[in-house]
């Protein structure tokens, strides 16, 4: 056997995929990706295929660390979008080598290191890796799916309509919380072309939005003004996106300290399936 890291510039979207689905099979929710979603998970994720890595048996992927980046000022921002290796490899500390090859790569960066992953609750033996690595737990981030019960608009106060694109500016002062690395501006900025918006205007003004995938149901977000919150806003926005993609609903990685976007979602029909960990590390 000749492990070799290094990065994964030169790999396929076939060969990624595979690895990905083969590390992921037995996973404590098994994941299964199509070469379309990883070419969507490439791009929407802001993944780096430069500064991501790779470990190699010979020729053969065993292994990957796939890296998204974003800089934000003085400061730079690396998310772990997935790290796995095929179960015929493990417990050969990979993982570690893996980290042994980009860290001091990552921190030539002039600017301040910000290192983001999320891993599910309970998973014991990768949260403990990661600790190791320097980790810490900066917040829980829930995951809903589900039917959605609808309502009837009961007020012509308000009109839901789409529009091509939001303004970031207005929208931001409805947020309670932050949005999480996938379901951030910067990743809805960059997946626009399979991103759908709809707002719900009051006298010409935005009162409330919703942020969806074209397809697949996943909401990544959705706000209302305070001062028009509790008028059946959210659920008539929910309500366009359940006719439009006429698919179940997913929502993810909300923040645990949103009690009211929570409370609203289980209202709403939506059932809590799992909860991640944020995990940050920094580097000054």
């Amino acid at each position: 056997m000749a492990i070799e890291v290094r990065s994964l510039q030169n790999v396929t979207v076939t060969e990624l995929t595979d690895v990905f689905n083969d590390s992921f099979s037995d996973y404590i929710i098994p994941l299964h990706l199509t070469e379309q979603n990883m070419s969507f998970k490439l791009y929407s994720e802001l993944i780096d295929l430069a500064l991501s890595v790779g470990v190699y048996d010979e020729q053969r992927l065993v292994g990957f660390m796939l890296t998204g980046v974003r800089n934000e000022g003085a400061e730079r921002y690396y998310y772990n979008a997935g790290t796995g290796v095929i179960p015929t490899y493990r417990g050969q500390g990979l993982v570690a080598l893996m980290y042994e090859y980009a860290l001091p790569i990552w921190k030539k960066e002039e600017k301040r290191i910000n290192l983001f992953l999320e891993v599910i609750k309970g998973n014991d033996k990768a949260i403990k890796a990661y600790k190791t690595q320097g980790y810490e737990i900066s917040r829980d981030l829930l995951c809903f799916k589900g039917d959605i019960q609808k309502v009837q608009q009961t007020s012509d106060d308000w009109k839901i309509k789409v529009v091509e694109e939001i303004n970031w500016e207005v929208v931001v002062a409805f947020w309670d919380i932050q949005p999480s690395w996938q379901n951030s501006v910067a990743v809805l900025n960059k997946a626009k072309e399979d991103v759908r918006y709809q707002v719900a205007m009051n006298q010409g003004e935005i009162v409330g939005y919703i942020a969806y995938h074209k397809n697949s149901g996943k909401v990544f977000q959705i706000a209302v003004a305070k001062k028009h919150r509790n008028k059946k806003i959210g659920r008539l926005l929910f309500n366009e996106v359940a006719k439009t993609v006429n698919k179940p609903i997913l929502v993810t990685n909300v923040d645990c300290n949103g009690v009211e976007i929570i409370s609203f979602l289980k209202r709403i029909g939506l059932e809590l399936f799992i909860t991640q960990h944020e995990m940050i590390l920094k580097f000054e």
